[in-house]
């Protein structure tokens, strides 16, 4: 575990191709709104649409991105590395540290380590032939879990099921946001408080005088089986010149707005390229009774992610955050501000020290030659705030090897609680995603979900999942996680991701585990014909 400090000045830049980032901004800074969205909704039935003429999916085409829209990591290296990692030193926990529960020293005779004691589903999802987009890659896995569901999108497809893994509804994302447009990018979210589904997917700009467009979903009522409220979000200003693409685009909230941000590219006759990373958020009360939006846009720095606020119901917060991770320099953390209504101001709150490397090289898998990418570092699903800590994490190298950091940012005093987690000595860990449930005061349930592969032991693609306890601080994970399944080697893909999610479910698993135990994640794994396939799982610390 390392303790990071919070630096009053310091920088984001958009990310670059490889190395340290530079320092260019001062913190606290306000940030003036650079573009703006607008949209009116129009209402789509999920069963109706499914049972209606199916709009084929369209073929995506990128020319170059670069810096680093994908695929940036194609470039890495594949060699092996020599050695093993070396197990991190272990660093006692600090005062007022995240996940202490009002202590320094962990409870007598517990553990600070506890994969989720208890499987309650644990069934495979979309996979590469049912995703609409069977030539997709990579598949973009996520779900959502309500009182009585889980709702899953991976590529084109939005796919329903009961809390045991039966299946409900799915339609494919062309049908239901009603477009031919190439799309992109589907994340998907349930709000506790107001009983909805969030839903944002991309298209992807057909010529260079496109409209910089993003499609935001809300449901009307409980069920994602049920009508929606489909929003084209279309957007204007420096950010946002014609043909852009609003690339990874983020889903977070918390109790009175959606948050977003993207990474933008604008198309030209050679290919995609970076004009700017942006961020903005969408009041709740307007989406869910469809009634118009609008709202400023922020420029941030690349893959700057909104955070999302925990609690049963979503806890009332005076800011929204976002945060970012910066290789070479650690995080940015940006403060919204919505006294006014979501999205009024945004500020630079601190860049932070607690610095890392970006994965140096390619996954290795068993018995092949090829590998798959692990990203940049980046934060790929939204992070959870619980109190006054936002909870993160992303990839790392460690010694040579792709790994897994995870920990908690104080927004208070602009500092890092770091670990690392990975399954072995020798195991390429990466994709990683995190989920946090209220266990009091400054205590949480960590669920940490990433994929790994270990060639030296034969293990091709697996899904793991690990877990701490409330009140044992931010211990390093090695080899204590529930490995959920265990895949195969393919030479057919070679991205993967580009995220993997945690949820918590919002109700109690049984009468003896109450609510705030239990979460649903989704990771991609590979089968036997070496396509992917997203395996969805409700874990509990019951």
């Amino acid at each position: 575990m390392v303790v990071a400090t919070g630096l009053l000045v310091g920088g984001l830049a958009n990310a670059s191709a490889a190395g340290a980032e530079a320092s260019t901004e001062s913190a606290p800074a306000s940030i003036t709104p650079t573009g703006m969205g607008a949209a009116t909704p129009r209402t789509v039935d999920v069963r109706t649409a499914a049972a209606g003429p199916q709009i084929p999916a369209s073929p995506r085409s990128f020319g170059p991105l670069g810096a680093d829209g994908r695929p940036a990591t194609a470039s890495l290296p594949a060699q092996s590395p020599s050695g093993t990692k070396p197990a991190p030193a272990v660093a006692p926990p600090a005062a007022g540290g995240p996940n202490l529960g009002g202590r320094v020293q962990r409870p007598p005779g517990v553990a600070p380590l506890a994969a989720p004691t208890t499987i309650n589903a644990n069934f495979n999802g979309i996979n590469q032939a049912t995703s609409n987009c069977g030539g997709c890659q990579p598949p973009d896995p996520n779900a959502a879990v309500s009182p009585s569901e889980i709702a899953h999108t991976a590529n084109l497809r939005l796919q329903v099921y009961t809390k045991a893994g039966a299946t409900l509804c799915g339609v494919g994302l062309n049908t239901f946001i009603g477009t031919s447009a190439s799309l992109s990018d589907p994340r998907i979210l349930w709000d506790n408080r107001n009983n909805r589904y969030l839903l944002v997917v991309i298209p992807v700009p057909a010529s260079t005088t496109s409209t910089p467009t993003l499609f935001l979903a809300a449901s009307t009522g409980t069920s994602a089986c049920g009508s929606w409220f489909i929003y084209t979000l279309t957007f204007s200003g420096s950010l946002y010149p014609a043909g852009t693409l609003l690339d990874y685009p983020y889903l977070g909230q918390d109790r009175v707005a959606a948050l977003l941000s993207s990474n933008n590219f604008r198309r030209t006759t050679s290919g995609f390229v970076p004009i700017g990373s942006a961020a903005f958020s969408v009041s709740k009360a307007r989406l869910y009774v469809g009634a118009s939006v609008s709202f400023p846009a922020f420029s941030v720095g690349f893959s700057t992610a909104p955070v999302t606020v925990s609690g049963i119901p979503i806890a009332s917060t005076t800011n929204s955050y976002y945060l970012r991770s910066i290789p070479g320099t650690g995080y940015g953390l940006y403060r919204m501000t919505n006294s006014a209504g979501p999205g009024t101001t945004l500020v630079l709150q601190a860049t932070i020290s607690s610095p890392f490397a970006r994965p140096s090289r390619r996954v290795r898998q068993p018995g092949t030659g090829a590998t798959l990418d692990p990203l940049d570092g980046r934060i790929v699903w939204a992070p959870v705030q619980d109190e006054n800590f936002v909870w993160f994490t992303h990839g790392m190298d460690l010694s040579g090897y792709p790994a897994v950091r995870y920990g908690a940012v104080s927004v208070v005093s602009n500092t890092a609680t770091v670990a690392k987690a990975f399954r072995s000595s020798t195991s390429d860990d990466f994709n990683p995603s995190i989920g946090v449930a209220d266990a009091g005061a400054n205590a949480v349930f960590v669920w940490l979900n990433w994929a790994y592969t270990d060639t030296p032991a034969n293990v091709a693609t697996s899904v793991t999942v690990d877990g701490v306890r409330p009140g044992t601080g931010v211990p390093d994970l090695i080899g204590t996680g529930r490995v959920l399944v265990n895949g195969f080697s393919t030479v057919s893909n070679f991205r993967f991701g580009d995220y993997s999610s945690v949820a918590v479910d919002p109700t109690a698993a049984s009468g003896t585990c109450p609510a705030g135990r239990t979460a649903v994640t989704a990771q991609q794994y590979f089968t036997s014909n070496g396509q992917w396939r997203v395996r969805l799982s409700r874990l509990s610390f019951c």
